[in-house]
């Protein structure tokens, strides 16, 4: 074990510590070089006068000494680079470059560190899976991974990757928050199972991981057509409540008011707290998904395909499902996509005397408010929405929440 800690430290800093060790020492030979061509020339008394003579009839070329002291540079910025990011490209391009020093010592220096990189890190040839060994033994045991296709890592806060196995069957391992969350997610995919919705089915769960199929189709926040795509996901929402009632009830989430400590105009959170409380409403239950967010709807070519991320999933008021999606997508593309999906909605639920107030997405923001808004941001960049930023989030719900307030 203790030989292992020690290899470690090795393994990630040695290459880049060489590559950047050449780099320097690269700037500082041509610095050196420099300063004895221009000692021998213009500083009387200073070299060897035959040497003078000679260096005096040299034409120096300024880039001749320029050309690998940018390359001194370049390489000690990418050993930089490497010491921080063990990345096997990087080696791979600063091998290449160690030719370009032209003197030895550098050369030895940042070839030995990069073909130490190509050592150390050639797992990164393809994505690395960061899952235990004995996570990928029970795979392997349960879904027949022995001869393992092709893997990618999927866009998740947690560790979730997609495999092929050698009859082409593709299947998902998710790491869930506890044991308790896996076994609760399978649970509710059994219940879709039976009921013939879109979701994927569960296979077996190993504490935390949950193995389940994949679905065809992946996640698609930046449509084209905003009206075809809000109507996807509406009709996909009204398919899912139309479905029978299972017997166990949704995982909560926060039913209380909350005035976030970021708040900037807190008088605003709490008036809206005490309309939250005047007003509470009630629906009849349905099946719900219970985390109904954007990033969980898949897509192929413009078609709603499926629904992933069921760990919420159980009886309760469709509105739920209806106002987590509004406030996902007020956060996201503001409130006249949000109002177009609940009009959609509507439409779709007409039968079923559906109805909506501002309770329900007061109830969604605190619901929302589960995470901070830093968590909020990054959990969307990773589905291509890089504009919304921490303050960006704060601002949104801050302002989402004075419209409900005002809203008479």
């Amino acid at each position: 074990m203790a030989m292992a800690s020690m290899a470690r430290p090795i393994r990630n800093y040695l290459p880049g510590l060489l590559v950047l060790a050449g780099g320097l020492y690269t700037v500082y030979y041509y610095y050196m070089y420099w300063i004895r061509v221009y000692g021998a020339l213009c500083i009387p008394g200073y070299g060897d006068p035959i040497k003078v003579e000679v260096t005096r009839g040299i034409w120096i070329r300024l880039d001749a000494i320029l050309f690998p002291t940018v390359f001194g540079v370049i390489l000690a910025l990418l050993g930089v680079m490497l010491i921080w990011k063990k990345k096997f490209g990087a080696a791979v391009v600063a091998l290449v470059l160690s030719a370009t020093v032209i003197n030895w010592p550098a050369f030895f220096l940042i070839a030995g560190g990069a073909l130490l990189g190509l050592v150390f890190w050639r797992k990164t040839l393809l994505p690395t899976i960061d899952l235990p060994d004995e996570t990928m033994e029970w795979i392997d045991a349960v879904a027949g991974l022995s001869v393992l296709k092709s893997f990618r890592r999927l866009p998740s806060g947690r560790l979730a990757y997609s495999f092929r196995n050698e009859g082409g069957e593709h299947v998902v391992i998710k790491e869930t928050e506890s044991p308790e969350a896996a076994e609760r997610e399978a649970q509710a995919l059994s219940a879709t199972t039976d009921r013939d919705l879109p979701a994927p089915k569960a296979i077996a769960t190993d504490g935390p991981f949950l193995l389940m199929t994949q679905l065809d189709g992946f996640p698609f926040l930046q449509p084209l057509d905003f009206e075809a795509w809000i109507e996807e996901i509406a009709g996909i929402l009204s398919t899912t409540h139309q479905a029978r009632m299972p017997d166990r009830q949704a995982h909560p989430r926060p039913a209380e008011p909350v005035i976030p400590g970021w708040a900037f105009d807190r008088a605003n959170w709490e008036r809206a707290a005490r309309i939250f409380r005047e007003e509470t409403a009630d629906a009849a239950p349905v099946m719900i998904h219970g985390d109904f967010e954007p990033a969980n709807v898949l897509f192929r070519d413009g078609r709603a395909t499926g629904l992933t991320g069921w760990g919420h999933a159980g009886c309760g008021p469709a509105q739920l499902d209806v106002g987590r999606m509004r406030v996902a997508l007020e956060l996201i593309h503001g409130g006249n996509v949000a109002d177009t999906f609940l009009g959609m909605y509507k439409n779709a639920a007409k039968n079923r005397g559906f109805t909506y107030c501002r309770y329900w997405d007061l109830l969604a923001v605190y619901g929302w408010l589960e995470q901070d808004p830093g968590s909020i941001a990054s959990h969307w960049r990773r589905f291509g929405i890089t504009t919304l930023s921490e303050d960006e989030v704060r601002r949104r719900l801050e302002r989402f929440v004075k419209t409900l307030a005002d809203k008479e």
